[in-house]
């Protein structure tokens, strides 16, 4: 029974968590085309266990709650995008301003918004097609 268990939470968890990767992706791969300045591409929450940053600056990152995930644009306060750290923005390069995501137009805000569930979306009938044609 405990078993049983075990393999149901460890499957949910390793669904969700490529779920939410292509969910994160598809913010991050949007955002990047329209030059944004991404912070931190994480999957999970709290505490990182493990990660990296590349030659673009975007430290990628596995946390300790894998419940979940999130792309940290650079001038953001928190992990939601939702308050932007006014002292960063007020005090940025203008080469940095530019590239800070409160700045960029309303359609590309939009289209960096749209973009996660889009991949989502894009996702499942990538999947629902591999099916179809692997089992008829």
């Amino acid at each position: 029974m405990l078993v049983n268990f075990l393999i149901s939470a460890v499957a949910f968890l390793a669904v969700l968590t490529v779920i939410v990767f292509v969910h994160e992706m598809g913010h991050y791969l949007v955002a990047r085309w329209n030059g944004v300045a991404i912070q931190i591409f994480s999957i999970g929450f709290g505490r990182e266990l493990m990660g990296f940053t590349d030659r673009h600056g975007t430290r990628w990152r596995i946390s300790a709650i894998p419940l979940g995930g999130y792309v940290r644009f650079v001038g953001d306060m928190n992990a939601t995008s939702a308050t932007p750290d006014h002292d960063l923005i007020a005090n940025a390069s203008p080469a940095l301003k530019q590239r800070l995501f409160v700045n960029k137009n309303v359609w590309q805000r939009i289209a960096v918004v749209f973009a996660g569930p889009a991949a989502n979306v894009i996702f499942t009938f990538i999947i629902l097609y591999a099916l179809l044609t692997g089992f008829g």
